[in-house]
């Protein structure tokens, strides 16, 4: 429980109204129920809810005016003041303390102080991790692997030999962090070989052999990354796969073997990182975007959903459609594509008055003779 006054302090908001009022709840204007529930307002669409319930307590963008709440937080930017707000109210995932009579640590694994270790948990050989790291159920850490401290591994989570995890990494349900990259090659030129130098259409030779290239690299996953469920980050073959500090991925994804994604990048679910491909800084790469192996983003890049990518992309660049293209050349094609109707109605009526005309005038050339 806080007091208003706490709440905008924290958010650093301006207060109007009673700064001893409790609360209990964060919720959308439409579910307040009693006086301890605290309303949150992200757009003006949302106001008109608080003067039909006679809402009492309310955070407000500060850019919407006075509403006609008693008690109210405006706050400069609505989304972050979010973010702040379930900070306080977290309702952390549960976790038992200490380790659970079903989990398997193996002798020379070292566990640092207060780490819990859930259900069916499995910790190898010589595997390290760090104070208050919790492990919530049916986690797979494999051997040689390091976990910094205040890491949430979720239910399910494999995380294989040899790699490394920062401090206050956030890994969601069923993850997979250091399977084997998807790597092969055939003894002699293969079916992509023979059409890829020169774009030709005919397979010319065939892939009658399939050799594994094994993976003894590792992943490394540096301090304050989230990584959503289901998301697979493949360890390299030679080095390693890494991703940058505060960067966060979304729920499945897939990060080739040798791909580097920069700091505080932002990956949406069902993108694909091909192996080797690399995203610098502050990147954000929309739903089901798609990096072929070896491309180059560079920072501050900005790849909207679906968009395939055929070439590298320049820093502070914003790219979309298939293949990938600046975005302003992308408007431009969609008001083009927008006028094809009517063009094709002014094409067929012009070669209706060509047609009229050529009759014309092959009827005066034959009047003539």
């Amino acid at each position: 429980m806080k007091t208003l006054g706490e709440i905008a302090k924290y958010l650093d908001g301006e207060l109007r109204g009673d700064a001893a009022v409790k609360i209990t709840r964060i919720v959308h204007p439409a579910l307040v129920r009693g006086p301890e529930d605290l309303a949150f307002v992200l757009s003006g669409n949302a106001l008109e809810i608080l003067e039909q319930y006679k809402i009492a307590n309310a955070v407000i963008p500060a850019g919407l005016g006075a509403a006609n709440v008693p008690n109210s937080v405006l706050v400069p930017r609505p989304r972050l003041a979010l973010a702040r707000l379930l900070e306080l109210f977290e309702q952390p995932a549960y976790s038992a303390s200490g380790i659970h009579p079903t989990a398997v640590i193996d002798p020379s694994a070292k566990l640092g102080q207060r780490v819990s270790v859930g259900p069916h948990c499995w910790v190898g050989p010589h595997a390290v991790i760090e104070d208050d790291t919790r492990l919530i159920s049916n986690v797979s850490i494999g051997a040689d692997v390091r976990i910094g401290n205040n890491c949430l591994i979720h239910a399910g989570v494999f995380v294989g030999d040899r790699c490394q995890i920062g401090s206050r990494v956030i890994i969601q349900p069923n993850a997979s962090i250091g399977g084997d990259g998807f790597s092969f090659v055939t003894p002699e030129r293969g079916s992509v070989e023979s059409v890829r130098p020169n774009k030709k259409t005919e397979v010319t030779s065939f892939n009658t052999e399939i050799v594994r290239v094994n993976s003894i690299g590792n992943v490394i996953i540096e301090d304050d990354v989230e990584i959503g469920a289901c998301t697979c980050v493949d360890r390299g073959t030679l080095g390693a796969t890494r991703i940058g500090a505060g960067s966060k991925l979304d729920n499945l994804i897939q990060v080739g073997h040798n791909a580097t994604i920069g700091k505080n990048c932002l990956i949406v679910a069902l993108a694909g990182l091909g192996g080797s491909s690399k995203v610098g800084d502050r990147v954000v790469v929309g739903g089901q975007a798609g990096v072929p192996d070896h491309m180059t983003v560079g920072d501050d890049a900005v790849i909207w959903s679906q968009a395939g990518i055929v070439g590298d992309v320049p820093p502070k660049q914003a790219v979309g459609l298939t293949p990938a293209m600046p975005v302003r050349e992308c408007l431009e094609r969609e008001v083009q594509l927008k006028r094809l109707p009517s063009m094709y109605k002014q094409l067929k009526q012009l070669q209706k008055t060509v047609a009229e005309l050529e009759q014309e005038l092959r009827s005066k050339v034959n009047g003539a003779d």
